[in-house]
């Protein structure tokens, strides 16, 4: 027989009593969509737990509330239930999860509901399991199926727990999807329930201790293949434990982290507010999800999503936590590359419309705070579309980097410069004091964009702007659009006297008459 619950254990002993809390904690995650494979893979993990519970603990109570819970956890179902008949022909209560008020209102406390010809009857009676069926014709029927529509329950799972070779219990799963119980999800309930009849007719040590192997080889076969990482820890933060997948991770070995603590995985970037944060759920007691930098056993950083779950025994003291860990680092730069993306010309690296817009709002506030001028220029290239018609696109946007470039060169730090499209640019030039000193600014711009720009292939090609400015000055207070449409008018005026003109471009005054 198992040794009592409260007898002394070795430290692989320990491990097994907290297995339950840590497959609970390994499955305390936002399930993926409950469709296909999908599905079925959650019904997997939701055996592969159970038996992890089923490994490491050795009282009755304990896998009868797990099996409850997990099911919720790893299924769409929203009551799950274990029950027996007394010997006054009432279904007993052992163990529930979820949506119990449903029980309530047939009897109250949940000790007394009486047998009737429905599911949980006939599946005591032949012992064979039963899914997504309906309630049968009966004195009650019409209450269970109102009361079952109201908690938006539309299939029900009824499995018998043998003990012994006798009927011992029924578990009950009500789901508020329509046959929420495909054939390959029954066979692995079906295996589940197998589990759990096993474990509770012969918990001996020589049963744990090979199941306990077989499902660790497992949970270490999946870990393996996986980037996460998991870790145990006392009340203390001690690490009793890590999994493979943290030493491939981190690459530092269990006995190296048990020594060193989690803080070897911290170093110079790594952000102190998130520290912090980690220190401020861990002093509470409390769940912590975040991602921070992290540094591996040679030097390299990742970027490591941690969750902490913080283990309490039934009494409520805090006993032990776990961790899980994940890589980031890919889909963090991709994040960073998508935000890039959002507010740059693909083609340029300069600003595009989304980002001048900001960067308007921007000026137009500090203009205003600091009661200084803004202008406004757009820019339309000259002779652009012969290169694109003799050498090609490729040479076309050769010569929009370049300009870019060049653009970004003769602007001053405070100043900005954005291609809103084709060969159109937008400039924001702040802080000037006179017209003058800004058209000092507009003629360096047009000596270096004017310039002989050289093609790959080695052709010399050249083009000319022509631009339209809208001035902004305190207190007139503009916005975005109509500061453009300002400076596009200039343009179109500008291009228009484009063989008389003595400037490149025509000034306007943002101020409306």
């Amino acid at each position: 027989m198992a040794n009592p619950p409260d007898a002394p254990s070795t430290r692989q002993g320990m491990l097994h009593r907290f297995g339950k809390r840590l497959g609970d904690a390994l499955l305390a995650r936002n399930p993926p969509p409950h469709h296909g494979q999908a599905r079925l893979d959650r019904f997997l993990a939701f055996r592969n737990a159970v038996a992890q519970v089923a490994a490491h603990t050795e009282q009755e109570q304990v896998l009868l509330d797990a099996l409850c819970t997990l099911a919720l956890q790893s299924t769409t179902a929203t009551l799950a239930w274990v029950c027996r008949p007394d010997a006054q022909g009432n279904f007993s209560t052992l163990a529930e999860a979820g949506r119990v008020d449903y029980l309530d209102e047939f009897a109250h406390p949940r000790t007394g509901l009486p047998i009737d010809q429905g599911p949980l009857n006939r599946v005591w009676r032949e012992q064979t399991p039963l899914f997504n069926a309906p309630f049968p014709e009966g004195p009650l029927r019409r209450a269970w199926e109102e009361r079952a529509r109201k908690f938006s329950f539309r299939s029900i799972a009824v499995l018998p727990i043998p003990r012994d070779g006798k009927p011992w219990a029924l578990f009950a799963l009500y789901d508020p999807a329509a046959r929420a119980f495909p054939s390959d999800c029954q066979i692995v309930l079906q295996s589940i329930l197998r589990l759990v009849t096993e474990t509770l007719e012969d918990w001996c040590d020589i049963l744990q201790e090979r199941e306990q192997a077989r499902q660790q080889s497992i949970l270490g076969a999946a870990l393996k293949a996986s980037d996460e990482g998991v870790i145990l820890t006392d009340a203390e933060r001690q690490v009793l434990y890590t999994n493979p997948s943290f030493s491939m991770l981190t690459g530092y070995l269990p006995a190296e982290i048990t020594r060193l603590g989690m803080r070897v995985l911290q170093g110079p970037l790594t952000d102190p507010e998130a520290l912090r944060e980690i220190d401020a759920a861990l002093h509470a007691q409390t769940f912590y999800n975040g991602t921070l930098l992290n540094y591996r056993r040679d030097g390299r950083t990742f970027w490591n999503h941690l969750s902490l779950i913080p283990i309490h025994s039934p009494e409520g003291a805090l006993t032990h936590y776990v961790g899980m860990m994940r890589d980031v680092t890919e889909e963090r730069l991709a994040l960073h590359q998508l935000e890039y993306d959002a507010y740059h010309d693909r083609l340029t690296g300069i600003g595009n419309r989304r980002s001048l817009e900001d960067q308007v709002e921007v000026s137009l506030l500090r203009a205003q705070r600091q009661q200084s001028r803004l202008a406004v220029c757009m820019i339309d290239l000259d002779h652009f579309k012969p290169v694109n018609d003799l050498y090609g696109h490729d040479a076309g946007d050769h010569v929009l980097r370049v300009i870019s470039r060049r653009l970004q060169e003769k602007l001053r730090r405070t100043d900005y410069v954005a291609r809103i499209g084709g060969d159109e640019f937008v400039l924001l030039i702040e802080g000037y004091n006179t017209r003058q000193e800004l058209e000092i600014i507009l003629a360096k711009i047009e000596g270096a964009v004017t310039g002989p720009i050289y093609l790959k292939t080695g052709e010399r090609v050249g083009v000319h702007l022509s631009m339209g400015v809208s001035l902004y000055h305190p207190p007139y207070r503009p916005d975005f659009t109509t500061l453009l449409q300002t400076a596009d008018q200039a343009l179109y005026q500008s291009k228009a006297q484009k063989g008389q003109r003595e400037h490149y471009w025509i000034i306007v005054d943002g101020e409306p008459a």
